[in-house]
Protein backbone atom coordinates (compact mmCIF):
# COMPACT_ATOMS: atom_id res chain seq x y z
CA UNK A 1 0.00 0.00 0.00
CA UNK A 2 2.26 2.91 0.89
CA UNK A 3 4.54 2.67 -2.67
CA UNK A 4 1.40 2.48 -4.98
CA UNK A 5 0.70 6.12 -6.13
CA UNK A 6 -3.23 7.22 -5.08
CA UNK A 7 -5.14 9.95 -7.10
CA UNK A 8 -6.12 12.94 -5.27
CA UNK A 9 -7.92 16.18 -5.35
CA UNK A 10 -6.25 19.02 -3.04
CA UNK A 11 -8.74 21.66 -2.41
CA UNK A 12 -7.42 25.45 -0.75
CA UNK A 13 -9.81 28.21 0.30
CA UNK A 14 -7.28 30.23 2.42
CA UNK A 15 -7.36 33.33 4.88
CA UNK A 16 -7.49 35.87 2.20
CA UNK A 17 -11.28 34.39 1.03
CA UNK A 18 -10.59 34.97 -2.76
CA UNK A 19 -12.20 31.71 -3.63
CA UNK A 20 -11.94 27.62 -3.98
CA UNK A 21 -8.23 26.29 -5.51
CA UNK A 22 -8.59 22.73 -6.62
CA UNK A 23 -5.58 20.80 -7.82
CA UNK A 24 -5.45 17.07 -8.82
CA UNK A 25 -2.67 15.29 -8.37
CA UNK A 26 -0.83 11.66 -8.03
CA UNK A 27 1.71 11.05 -5.28
CA UNK A 28 2.84 8.27 -3.19
CA UNK A 29 3.12 10.57 -0.40
CA UNK A 30 6.77 10.19 -0.10
CA UNK A 31 9.17 11.40 -3.19
CA UNK A 32 6.99 10.85 -6.46
CA UNK A 33 4.45 13.72 -6.86
CA UNK A 34 2.42 14.73 -10.23
CA UNK A 35 0.78 17.58 -10.54
CA UNK A 36 -2.08 17.15 -13.32
CA UNK A 37 -4.65 20.19 -13.30
CA UNK A 38 -5.69 23.04 -11.39
CA UNK A 39 -8.54 25.49 -11.16
CA UNK A 40 -9.52 28.53 -8.87
CA UNK A 41 -13.72 28.76 -8.25
CA UNK A 42 -15.10 31.62 -7.04
CA UNK A 43 -17.25 31.85 -3.43
CA UNK A 44 -21.06 33.15 -4.22
CA UNK A 45 -21.33 36.46 -3.38
CA UNK A 46 -23.51 35.73 -0.23
CA UNK A 47 -21.29 32.62 0.87
CA UNK A 48 -18.04 35.29 0.45
CA UNK A 49 -19.72 38.18 2.45
CA UNK A 50 -21.20 35.67 5.12
CA UNK A 51 -17.35 34.38 5.43
CA UNK A 52 -16.06 37.78 5.91
CA UNK A 53 -18.57 39.08 8.23
CA UNK A 54 -18.17 35.96 10.42
CA UNK A 55 -14.29 35.71 10.25
CA UNK A 56 -13.94 39.83 11.30
CA UNK A 57 -15.94 39.97 13.93
CA UNK A 58 -15.06 35.90 15.15
CA UNK A 59 -13.46 37.43 18.24
CA UNK A 60 -15.68 40.07 18.98
CA UNK A 61 -18.62 36.97 20.54
CA UNK A 62 -21.28 38.64 18.21
CA UNK A 63 -21.49 34.84 16.74
CA UNK A 64 -23.82 32.26 17.62
CA UNK A 65 -23.52 28.92 16.66
CA UNK A 66 -26.42 29.13 14.07
CA UNK A 67 -24.15 32.11 11.99
CA UNK A 68 -21.43 29.49 12.38
CA UNK A 69 -23.46 26.35 10.89
CA UNK A 70 -25.24 28.88 7.84
CA UNK A 71 -21.94 29.48 7.45
CA UNK A 72 -20.70 26.13 7.38
CA UNK A 73 -23.10 25.10 4.92
CA UNK A 74 -22.64 27.68 2.32
CA UNK A 75 -19.47 27.36 2.32
CA UNK A 76 -19.68 23.27 2.07
CA UNK A 77 -22.10 23.73 -0.82
CA UNK A 78 -19.33 25.63 -3.02
CA UNK A 79 -17.45 23.51 -2.22
CA UNK A 80 -19.55 20.93 -3.91
CA UNK A 81 -20.59 22.55 -6.94
CA UNK A 82 -16.69 23.43 -6.94
CA UNK A 83 -15.51 19.81 -7.41
CA UNK A 84 -18.36 18.36 -9.79
CA UNK A 85 -17.38 21.24 -12.21
CA UNK A 86 -13.66 20.94 -11.70
CA UNK A 87 -14.11 16.87 -12.04
CA UNK A 88 -16.54 17.32 -14.92
CA UNK A 89 -14.66 19.79 -16.83
CA UNK A 90 -11.23 18.16 -17.00
CA UNK A 91 -13.08 14.71 -17.38
CA UNK A 92 -10.94 13.18 -14.11
CA UNK A 93 -11.94 9.26 -13.32
CA UNK A 94 -10.03 8.54 -10.77
CA UNK A 95 -9.66 10.06 -7.25
CA UNK A 96 -9.13 8.10 -4.49
CA UNK A 97 -9.80 10.95 -2.07
CA UNK A 98 -10.28 14.68 -1.49
CA UNK A 99 -8.38 16.46 0.86
CA UNK A 100 -9.99 19.47 1.75
CA UNK A 101 -8.59 22.13 4.21
CA UNK A 102 -11.60 24.03 4.87
CA UNK A 103 -12.05 27.58 5.43
CA UNK A 104 -10.36 28.58 8.82
CA UNK A 105 -11.90 31.29 10.50
CA UNK A 106 -9.63 31.15 13.72
CA UNK A 107 -6.57 30.25 14.54
CA UNK A 108 -5.12 30.20 18.03
CA UNK A 109 -2.26 27.85 19.14
CA UNK A 110 -2.27 29.55 22.39
CA UNK A 111 -5.81 28.11 23.02
CA UNK A 112 -4.91 25.19 21.06
CA UNK A 113 -7.64 26.17 18.81
CA UNK A 114 -8.32 26.03 14.91
CA UNK A 115 -11.60 25.85 13.15
CA UNK A 116 -12.29 24.80 9.78
CA UNK A 117 -15.90 25.53 8.05
CA UNK A 118 -16.01 21.91 6.17
CA UNK A 119 -19.23 19.92 6.58
CA UNK A 120 -17.41 16.49 5.42
CA UNK A 121 -20.09 13.98 5.85
CA UNK A 122 -22.50 16.40 3.46
CA UNK A 123 -19.75 16.32 1.06
CA UNK A 124 -18.79 12.85 0.91
CA UNK A 125 -22.59 12.27 0.64
CA UNK A 126 -22.73 14.57 -2.59
CA UNK A 127 -20.03 13.49 -4.50
CA UNK A 128 -19.68 9.95 -3.58
CA UNK A 129 -15.51 10.10 -2.29
CA UNK A 130 -13.72 9.88 0.86
CA UNK A 131 -12.55 12.99 2.11
CA UNK A 132 -9.73 13.96 4.56
CA UNK A 133 -10.38 17.29 6.50
CA UNK A 134 -9.34 18.70 9.93
CA UNK A 135 -5.85 18.44 9.49
CA UNK A 136 -4.62 20.87 12.23
CA UNK A 137 -6.05 19.02 15.33
CA UNK A 138 -3.62 16.01 15.81
CA UNK A 139 -0.75 18.21 15.88
CA UNK A 140 -2.46 20.69 18.58
CA UNK A 141 -3.46 18.16 20.48
CA UNK A 142 0.60 16.99 20.32
CA UNK A 143 1.81 20.26 21.28
CA UNK A 144 2.52 21.75 18.03
CA UNK A 145 1.00 25.16 16.73
CA UNK A 146 -1.60 23.37 14.44
CA UNK A 147 0.50 25.58 11.40
CA UNK A 148 2.14 25.80 8.71
CA UNK A 149 1.65 22.09 7.43
CA UNK A 150 2.75 22.74 3.95
CA UNK A 151 6.46 22.92 4.48
CA UNK A 152 6.49 18.75 4.42
CA UNK A 153 5.76 19.70 -0.03
CA UNK A 154 7.79 22.22 -0.11
CA UNK A 155 10.29 19.79 0.74
CA UNK A 156 9.72 17.38 -1.77
CA UNK A 157 9.56 20.89 -4.30
CA UNK A 158 13.04 21.82 -3.39
CA UNK A 159 14.22 18.24 -4.19
CA UNK A 160 12.03 17.73 -6.81
CA UNK A 161 13.10 21.02 -8.71
CA UNK A 162 16.65 20.44 -7.52
CA UNK A 163 16.93 24.01 -6.00
CA UNK A 164 20.19 25.01 -4.91
CA UNK A 165 20.68 24.46 -0.45
CA UNK A 166 20.65 26.10 2.09
CA UNK A 167 17.41 27.77 0.37
CA UNK A 168 13.78 29.32 1.70
CA UNK A 169 10.47 28.49 0.20
CA UNK A 170 7.98 31.53 1.36
CA UNK A 171 4.27 30.91 0.93
CA UNK A 172 2.31 34.31 0.81
CA UNK A 173 -0.93 33.67 1.35
CA UNK A 174 -3.23 35.71 4.05
CA UNK A 175 -0.73 34.62 6.67
CA UNK A 176 3.23 34.47 5.28
CA UNK A 177 4.95 31.37 6.04
CA UNK A 178 9.02 30.00 5.79
CA UNK A 179 9.62 26.97 5.23
CA UNK A 180 14.08 26.61 4.83
CA UNK A 181 15.82 24.05 3.97
CA UNK A 182 19.53 23.84 4.92
CA UNK A 183 22.76 21.58 3.44
CA UNK A 184 21.87 18.51 5.42
CA UNK A 185 18.08 18.46 4.16
CA UNK A 186 17.19 19.86 7.34
CA UNK A 187 13.64 21.38 7.31
CA UNK A 188 12.53 24.11 9.85
CA UNK A 189 8.89 26.29 9.62
CA UNK A 190 7.35 28.83 10.82
CA UNK A 191 4.75 31.67 10.21
CA UNK A 192 6.43 35.02 9.67
CA UNK A 193 3.82 37.67 9.55
CA UNK A 194 0.53 38.84 7.91
CA UNK A 195 0.63 37.57 3.98
CA UNK A 196 -2.49 39.32 2.11
CA UNK A 197 -4.69 39.49 4.76
CA UNK A 198 -4.30 43.17 5.97
CA UNK A 199 -4.42 44.62 2.69
CA UNK A 200 -7.32 42.30 1.06
CA UNK A 201 -9.22 43.51 4.03
CA UNK A 202 -8.66 47.25 3.42
CA UNK A 203 -9.34 47.29 -0.05
CA UNK A 204 -12.85 45.43 0.28
CA UNK A 205 -13.71 47.80 3.23
CA UNK A 206 -12.39 50.94 1.05
CA UNK A 207 -13.25 50.13 -2.63
CA UNK A 208 -15.38 46.42 -2.26
CA UNK A 209 -12.78 44.74 -4.38
CA UNK A 210 -11.24 41.72 -2.99
CA UNK A 211 -7.76 42.50 -3.46
CA UNK A 212 -5.26 45.24 -5.02
CA UNK A 213 -4.89 43.69 -8.42
CA UNK A 214 -0.76 43.26 -9.06
CA UNK A 215 -0.16 45.48 -6.42
CA UNK A 216 -1.46 48.47 -8.75
CA UNK A 217 -2.98 50.48 -5.94
CA UNK A 218 0.42 50.20 -3.75
CA UNK A 219 2.25 51.33 -6.45
CA UNK A 220 0.76 54.40 -6.51
CA UNK A 221 1.13 55.35 -3.06
CA UNK A 222 4.34 55.87 -0.37
CA UNK A 223 5.38 53.82 2.08
CA UNK A 224 4.50 55.67 5.72
CA UNK A 225 7.84 54.79 7.12
CA UNK A 226 6.85 55.87 11.18
CA UNK A 227 3.24 53.32 10.49
CA UNK A 228 5.81 51.02 9.01
CA UNK A 229 7.85 50.73 12.08
CA UNK A 230 5.73 50.44 14.43
CA UNK A 231 4.16 47.76 12.78
CA UNK A 232 7.38 45.56 12.90
CA UNK A 233 7.84 46.50 16.41
CA UNK A 234 5.50 43.96 17.27
CA UNK A 235 6.25 41.60 19.94
CA UNK A 236 5.14 38.07 17.36
CA UNK A 237 8.25 39.20 15.47
CA UNK A 238 10.60 39.38 18.42
CA UNK A 239 9.21 35.49 19.37
CA UNK A 240 11.20 32.33 18.75
CA UNK A 241 9.89 29.97 16.28
CA UNK A 242 7.79 27.72 16.22
CA UNK A 243 4.82 30.52 15.76
CA UNK A 244 1.69 30.33 14.29
CA UNK A 245 -0.88 33.29 13.19
CA UNK A 246 -4.28 34.06 13.05
CA UNK A 247 -5.68 36.47 10.44
CA UNK A 248 -7.02 39.09 13.21
CA UNK A 249 -4.01 39.47 14.83
CA UNK A 250 -2.83 42.44 13.42
CA UNK A 251 -4.89 45.25 12.21
CA UNK A 252 -5.47 47.87 9.35
CA UNK A 253 -6.35 50.71 11.77
CA UNK A 254 -3.04 52.49 12.06
CA UNK A 255 -3.63 52.80 8.19
CA UNK A 256 -7.28 54.28 8.52
CA UNK A 257 -6.37 58.12 8.29
CA UNK A 258 -3.68 58.59 5.91
CA UNK A 259 -4.01 58.70 1.54
CA UNK A 260 -5.39 55.35 0.28
CA UNK A 261 -2.88 54.89 -1.78
CA UNK A 262 -0.61 55.52 0.75
CA UNK A 263 -1.97 52.99 2.88
CA UNK A 264 -2.06 50.25 0.33
CA UNK A 265 1.90 50.88 0.23
CA UNK A 266 2.47 50.83 3.36
CA UNK A 267 0.18 47.50 4.34
CA UNK A 268 2.25 45.76 1.37
CA UNK A 269 5.55 47.19 2.84
CA UNK A 270 4.79 45.50 5.93
CA UNK A 271 4.17 42.11 4.22
CA UNK A 272 7.10 42.84 2.28
CA UNK A 273 9.58 43.66 5.49
CA UNK A 274 8.33 40.71 7.49
CA UNK A 275 9.83 38.65 4.53
CA UNK A 276 12.90 40.83 4.38
CA UNK A 277 14.03 41.21 8.60
CA UNK A 278 13.54 37.15 8.37
CA UNK A 279 15.58 36.39 4.99
CA UNK A 280 18.20 38.92 6.62
CA UNK A 281 18.78 36.24 9.45
CA UNK A 282 19.32 33.04 7.21
CA UNK A 283 21.84 31.88 4.85
CA UNK A 284 20.03 31.20 1.19
CA UNK A 285 21.13 30.56 -2.21
CA UNK A 286 18.14 30.56 -3.39
CA UNK A 287 14.49 31.99 -1.86
CA UNK A 288 11.24 31.14 -4.00
CA UNK A 289 8.12 32.90 -3.47
CA UNK A 290 4.43 31.17 -4.06
CA UNK A 291 1.16 31.97 -2.73
CA UNK A 292 -1.30 34.33 -4.62
CA UNK A 293 1.05 37.63 -2.77
CA UNK A 294 3.11 37.11 -5.43
CA UNK A 295 1.20 38.28 -7.89
CA UNK A 296 1.38 41.92 -5.93
CA UNK A 297 4.05 43.66 -8.17
CA UNK A 298 4.76 46.14 -5.75
CA UNK A 299 5.50 43.54 -2.50
CA UNK A 300 7.75 41.31 -5.12
CA UNK A 301 9.55 44.26 -6.22
CA UNK A 302 10.19 45.07 -2.42
CA UNK A 303 11.85 41.53 -1.50
CA UNK A 304 13.75 41.41 -5.22
CA UNK A 305 15.46 44.85 -4.30
CA UNK A 306 16.63 43.33 -1.43
CA UNK A 307 17.88 39.99 -2.30
CA UNK A 308 18.47 40.47 -6.22
CA UNK A 309 18.46 37.27 -8.55
CA UNK A 310 18.99 34.74 -5.36
CA UNK A 311 14.58 35.70 -5.49
CA UNK A 312 12.61 33.70 -7.63
CA UNK A 313 9.43 33.24 -7.81
CA UNK A 314 7.55 28.95 -8.14
CA UNK A 315 5.70 30.48 -11.26
CA UNK A 316 9.15 30.68 -13.22
CA UNK A 317 10.36 27.42 -12.56
CA UNK A 318 7.18 25.02 -11.91
CA UNK A 319 3.42 26.47 -12.21
CA UNK A 320 1.14 28.79 -11.19
CA UNK A 321 2.18 30.33 -7.20
CA UNK A 322 -1.97 30.14 -6.61
CA UNK A 323 -2.33 26.44 -6.44
CA UNK A 324 0.67 25.50 -4.60
CA UNK A 325 -1.33 25.16 -1.28
CA UNK A 326 -4.17 23.19 -3.32
CA UNK A 327 -1.52 20.59 -4.60
CA UNK A 328 -0.06 20.29 -0.74
CA UNK A 329 -3.08 19.63 0.52
CA UNK A 330 -3.46 16.61 -2.08
CA UNK A 331 -0.19 15.45 -0.91
CA UNK A 332 -0.88 15.75 2.90
CA UNK A 333 -4.75 14.06 1.94
CA UNK A 334 -2.39 10.85 0.46
CA UNK A 335 0.07 10.73 3.14
CA UNK A 336 -2.74 10.82 6.29
CA UNK A 337 -4.22 7.81 4.39
CA UNK A 338 -1.19 6.10 4.42
CA UNK A 339 -0.26 7.43 7.59
CA UNK A 340 2.88 9.11 7.13
CA UNK A 341 3.59 12.23 9.09
CA UNK A 342 2.70 16.26 8.09
CA UNK A 343 4.17 17.70 10.81
CA UNK A 344 7.39 17.82 12.85
CA UNK A 345 9.02 19.59 15.81
CA UNK A 346 10.87 21.50 13.53
CA UNK A 347 7.76 22.80 11.47
CA UNK A 348 5.17 23.25 14.16
CA UNK A 349 6.94 22.35 17.77
CA UNK A 350 5.02 19.47 17.70
CA UNK A 351 6.27 16.75 20.46
CA UNK A 352 7.14 14.51 17.61
CA UNK A 353 6.22 13.65 13.99
CA UNK A 354 2.24 13.29 13.69
CA UNK A 355 0.04 12.67 10.86
CA UNK A 356 -3.34 14.57 10.99
CA UNK A 357 -6.49 14.70 9.15
CA UNK A 358 -9.97 12.98 9.70
CA UNK A 359 -10.75 10.20 7.41
CA UNK A 360 -14.43 10.25 6.32
CA UNK A 361 -15.90 7.62 4.07
CA UNK A 362 -19.37 7.70 2.39
CA UNK A 363 -21.70 5.68 5.08
CA UNK A 364 -23.55 2.52 3.20
CA UNK A 365 -26.70 1.14 4.81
Amino acid sequence: MNNNKLHAIGIMSGTSLDGIDISYASSDGKSVFKHKCSSLFKFRDLTRESLYSLVNNFTKNKNSMSNISECENLVSEDYVNSIRKFIKSNKIRKVDLIALHGQTIFHSSKNKSSIQLCNSSYIAEKTNKTIVTDFRQDDLLNGGEGAPLVPIFHKLLINKLKIKKPCSFINIGGISNISILNNRGKLTAYDIGPGMCLLDQFVHLKKDKPYDNNGAYSARGKINKSILNQLLNDKFFKKNPPKSLDRNYFSFNSVLKINFYDACATLSAFTAYAIIDNLKKIDNQKIILSGGGTKNKFILNLIKENFGNKVISIDEIYGDAKFIESQAFAYLGIRRVKNLPISFPATTGVKKPVTGGKITKLSIF
